[in-house]
């Protein structure tokens, strides 16, 4: 029996366990550099008894709001067939229809520029994370301080090797490593809270508040550093098809947020003692004597850490893929009972070697902080947008209702994005780049497909007076079985007809097949297909896949031919159109993407490897086209 999200219920507590190697590793070793960014980040906060306790309850509440309300309780509701993410909460606004109106089109647009910025955020979490962990060496042995960043170099290569393996797989590995790595966050914040329990008067929100009023500008500007305690929520959100929303909330409540809680506390209580331990907080809460293996584990915990926003970025690849917004990359299933948990090669080595090269240009996890939040705050906001968007269309709350629920969220996300955009100029220009890059990307693959269909639109033929065209002149016909792939229904293949005017033949049976991408998550096999038979021995056949199913469309021919069909599939052979495309004479700007376009379609991956069809019986027919001229 499975939940709502389509994850089995008999696994929710190893899939909680799961979760808290892949989903909360990025929240979870947030204690190794938060808490001395904000009063050590440069912008004149002196470590005094009430400054203390005003970053702690700003980030008390900050992991409140931001992490248990927002995205526990209300965002991870919004998904897509069990599927989350900024793009899945992005086709939850399309229209059922083709027809997209310029009102949801501004939010789609707003939709993929925010799925793009997640790619900076997976480039800088492995880097910052790693690197803040074996900084613990300098602490712990001086004179090896020269090691660390070829040590961070290691680390990251090793993690991106074993992504192969699978995000359930590594989450096996990783969530036992969690469990105790929280614990000992948990033990090491209530050793130093025995010590001073007064710091739990940080609870009090008016701590936060008398912070900003003694502190003015400096204060708000702290809040680009605070917002480190909640990085890693909309990864969270990300991956949610990893593993559903209720294993999720339960390593939340249960484990994480009363250990980040205990360690932030502890961390406090350490600097109402002792200011001067603000140099590195977390790792002097722990005796001198347990150093190395506090660097040891941290550096397990860091390697974690990575894993959140690594799967997020794999799940949100496969999503563009299905929903044309991205070309195609092999995507490897790497689970037989969860959907939601796929291996992406291309865009692990791109993320790989992001990684190696921000530790070794930026060279401290201090640097990276300040390259670390512009992305994710502007994401976290946009997904407050698209939230309430949908909640109106697809959720038909009342305005009142929707405006109440996302404006706190809204307030508090831009209040973090305001003080982050300060740090473009010392390294947030990055994940800039990085997002406007991919979004660049996305916006040419989309608006190329586009014309190859407005291109094609005149020389659709509908199927009937095809057929109708064939009885009245009928070809020869040759045994076996024809399958062409197009993807427009009811109209027949530019392929076939190319191949019938070359040849004249045709074979005994015809099977058009159309693979139709919805824009839900998932379709269940019982609503995979339709058939319609039409004369001649032609079949219409509509494959229909969620943008997070796996495409296998002889599997799915094969169901359909044991209860439909009577033709073996030894005996046949698909055929797929191959587009090549020349730019238009237009304007050299739009030429530019023109060819951009041209580059990103000859090497996107194979269809008939994307439809997973046997090479040997696949026949590719290539169609020429081109872009339109300028008017």
């Amino acid at each position: 029996m499975s939940n709502q999200n389509g994850h089995q219920r008999a696994s929710r507590p190893a899939l909680a366990l799961a979760a808290l190697g892949v989903v909360y590793g990025d929240i979870g070793t947030s204690p190794l550099y938060a808490f001395r960014e904000s009063l050590r980040g440069g912008e004149g906060i002196p470590v005094v008894e009430s400054n203390i306790l005003g970053v702690l309850s700003l980030m008390v509440w900050s992991l409140i709001i931001v992490v248990t309300i927002k995205y526990l309780l209300v965002v991870l509701r919004a998904d897509n067939h069990g599927e989350g993410g900024i793009l899945a909460l992005t086709a939850l606004i399309l229209p059922r229809t083709t027809r997209t109106t310029p009102y949801r089109l501004i939010f789609v647009v707003i939709g993929l520029f925010g799925t793009a910025l997640l790619y900076g955020d997976g480039m800088i979490t492995p880097a910052i994370s790693v690197l803040s962990a074996v900084e613990g060496v300098s602490l712990a042995a001086p004179a090896l301080s020269q090691w660390v960043i070829p040590l961070a170099v290691v680390i990251l290569v090793a993690l991106f090797s074993v992504q192969r393996f699978g995000t359930g797989r590594v989450g096996a590995v990783f969530g036992p490593a969690m469990v105790v790595w929280f614990g000992v966050l948990s033990v090491l914040g209530i050793g130093s809270i025995a010590k001073n329990p007064g710091v739990f008067r940080a609870v009090l929100p008016t701590y936060g508040f008398q912070f900003f009023l003694e502190n003015g500008f400096r204060g708000f500007l702290v809040l680009g550093s605070v917002f480190l305690v909640v990085t890693g929520g909309e990864a969270l959100y990300a991956d949610l098809g990893h593993f559903g929303r209720r294993p999720i909330q339960l390593g939340w409540f249960l484990v994480v947020f009363p250990s980040l809680i205990l360690n932030y506390f502890g961390q406090g209580a350490l600097l109402l003692r002792t200011p001067e331990a603000i140099e590195n907080p977390f790792f002097l809460l722990a005796p001198s004597w347990a150093q190395w293996p506090m660097t040891g584990l941290a550096t397990v915990a860091s390697v974690i850490a990575s894993q959140a926003l690594i799967s997020g970025a794999f799940s949100i690849t496969t999503q563009a893929i299905n929903l044309d917004y991205a070309p195609r990359f092999r995507v490897v299933h790497t689970s037989v009972t969860e959907r939601g948990q796929v291996y992406v090669p291309h865009i692990n080595w791109v993320l790989s070697i992001a990684a190696v090269g921000l530790v070794i240009a930026f060279g401290t996890s201090s640097a990276l902080a300040a390259a670390y939040g512009v992305a994710v705050t502007m994401t976290m906001l946009i997904t407050t947008i698209l939230f309430l968007v949908m909640a109106r269309l697809r959720w038909h709350w009342s305005w009142p209702k929707a405006l109440a629920v996302t404006t706190p969220f809204f307030v508090v996300d831009s209040a973090f994005l305001g003080a982050n955009l300060f740090k473009i100029p010392q390294g947030g220009w990055f994940p800039l780049v990085i997002g406007l890059g991919v979004f660049t990307l996305m916006v040419t693959w989309r608006t190329g497909r586009l014309a190859m269909r407005d291109e094609a639109l005149p020389r659709r033929l509908p199927l009937h007076r095809y057929i109708k065209s064939l009885k009245a002149h009928p070809p020869v016909r040759v045994p076996g079985t024809a399958v062409y792939l197009h993807r427009r229904p009811g109209v027949v293949p530019p392929s076939l007809l190319a191949n019938v005017h070359t040849f004249r033949v045709l074979h005994e049976e015809m099977v058009i097949v159309s693979v139709v991408i919805s824009d839900d998550a998932h379709v269940p096999r019982a609503r995979r297909d339709k058939i319609r038979h039409r004369d001649l021995g032609f079949h219409e056949v509509e494959l229909h896949y969620g943008f997070a199913d796996r495409i296998d469309v002889p599997a799915d021919l094969q169901s359909i031919v044991n209860s439909h069909l009577s033709f073996s599939h030894n005996q046949t052979t698909y055929f797929l159109g191959r587009e090549t495309f020349e730019p238009g004479r237009r304007h050299w700007i739009l030429g530019l993407r023109d060819r951009f376009f041209i580059v990103l379609h000859r090497n996107a991956r194979d269809p008939a490897d994307a439809f997973q069809l046997p090479a040997d019986r696949t026949l590719g027919v290539e169609t020429h086209l081109r872009f339109a001229d300028a008017p």
